[in-house]
């Protein structure tokens, strides 16, 4: 364990599970779901990477993990996918099923690898010395009012 003294919270929840045969009513589930409370605490927190999602799921177990990441809202589930993976599309998380299901890529490693988007964008981006093309040469009316709407003129 830890160097540091642990916080009243944290002690708190130890005592209990030191003394679990005396606090009898107190069942697994109900450590299940403190226990989910605090993952989905983390979900939310920013700052959460890839590695600490699976260190996560591998401290509570898959089942309490799947079942708090169920949980999570729509907005939520978008936000802990763009946390997780900056280069996602708005159209692969825009529900919380299809956030969950990138999420699950993502920590299994099945998502393509942001360095290939990277080198796109700068294949696509014009060279420094080239001239700019457009049609921005033509003079511009800076009037925009009333008149420019009137018929006949």
């Amino acid at each position: 364990m830890s160097l540091t003294p642990p916080t009243a919270g944290a002690a708190a929840l130890a005592a209990l599970l030191e003394n679990r045969d005396r606090f009898s009513r107190l069942a697994d589930r109900d450590f299940a779901n403190a226990a989910g409370l605090l993952v989905r605490k983390l979900m939310n927190s920013a700052g959460q990477a890839t590695e600490d999602m699976i260190a996560l799921r591998e401290a509570v177990g898959h089942e309490i993990f799947e079942t708090e990441l169920k949980k999570l809202t729509a907005h939520q589930a978008r936000l802990l996918a763009r946390r997780l993976d900056k280069a996602v599309d708005d159209y692969e998380v825009s529900t919380a099923g299809a956030a969950a299901a990138h999420i699950r890529k993502v920590m299994a490693g099945e998502t393509t690898a942001p360095q290939a988007t990277a080198v796109e964008a700068e294949a696509e981006t014009p060279a420094a010395g080239t001239e700019p093309t457009g049609t921005d040469d033509a003079p511009k009316n800076a009037y925009f009012g009333r008149k420019s709407f009137r018929a006949g003129n």
